[in-house]
């Protein structure tokens, strides 16, 4: 996150963001983001020990959302995933070509590249990411080798914040570690694994990975996986996406979030507010239009499409 020069300076930012996120979304609607961006400025981490579930740590923390280290993908609440479930064979099959094709580096952006993140050091040299989508922004070059998997996402109405499809050689694994964040879990669905031999622990709880199947696990718990496999590469598609508990209203302010914090100055933020205000007129749009053919409610951008 942003990282101020001084107490002041730092002060001065969450009093801007803080405003402009209340007159965009109102007070209510804002406050648990706000509390979020004081924590992670302050540079402390919110440190819990669930019984039966395993420990959860973030710095990036939204008080009130559940904490489950494996949702259940079949309850009903994730039927966007179910449809990622019922085209995987469509989506491993746009891999496979990806795969096979020579010239994949040359068609795309960054292509099977390693961890890049601070914490890059517990997912190891061998792990590698081909970005579909970042900060619920489309990757524009990727997404045109991968048009099924993209068109599944979007006419699912998938919540989500990142996608990109991760390969884990044999034999290795990633240490226990938090990805730091509560309010974004993620979720995997296998497409090319090693069934019985590649598995993810979140918490005490472990799950082995199924060609087809989906999981869905908050990964601001201590989670680590491996793939015991000594000779089959594990591929995966992973959908980082807003924790069902918040609010339409708090996603956006996060969405705003996410663009502030690219770019914290005065332009950077104006950026920020005007991409914030024209998502709010779509979203108008689209709620009127639900409401009148009696639709719920509508996403905002089109990360959440």
């Amino acid at each position: 996150m942003y990282a101020a020069n001084s107490t002041g300076e730092e002060a001065t930012f969450i009093d801007t963001l803080s405003h402009k996120m209340r007159t965009l979304y109102g007070k209510k609607n804002c406050e648990r983001i706000i509390e979020s961006v004081k924590l992670n400025l302050s540079n402390r981490e919110v440190v819990i020990h669930h019984v039966g579930k395993g420990e959860q740590r973030a710095s990036s923390y939204i008080s009130g959302l559940s904490a489950i280290p494996y949702h259940d993908v079949h309850s009903g609440a994730f039927q966007w995933l179910e449809d990622l479930e019922a085209n995987s064979e469509k989506i491993r099959d746009e891999l496979q070509a990806a795969l096979t094709n020579p010239d994949t580096d040359k068609l795309g952006n960054s292509i099977w590249v390693p961890a890049a993140r601070d914490d890059a050091v517990a997912y190891g040299p061998n792990w590698r990411t081909l970005v579909l989508q970042d900060r619920c922004t489309w990757e524009d070059t990727n997404t045109r080798l991968f048009p099924e998997t993209v068109q599944t996402l979007q006419r699912s109405s998938a919540p989500s914040v990142e996608v990109f499809f991760a390969r884990q050689p044999p034999q290795t694994g990633i240490k226990p570690h938090t990805d730091n964040t509560n309010f974004i879990l993620t979720a995997h669905l296998g497409l090319c694994v090693p069934e019985d031999e590649a598995w993810m622990q979140v918490g005490e709880h472990k799950k082995y990975w199924k060609n087809g199947e989906g999981l869905v696990a908050d990964t601001s718990f201590i989670h680590s996986t491996a793939n015991e496999s000594e000779t089959e590469d594990r591929y995966v598609l992973i959908v980082r996406f807003w924790h069902p508990d918040l609010t339409a209203s708090e996603r956006c302010a996060l969405q705003f979030l996410f663009d502030a914090l690219d770019d914290p100055s005065d332009y950077g933020m104006s950026g920020a507010e005007s991409r914030a205000k024209a998502r709010l007129g779509i979203y108008k749009r689209k709620n009127n239009k639900k409401r009148s053919s009696g639709g719920g409610l509508g996403l905002l951008s089109k990360g959440m499409q």
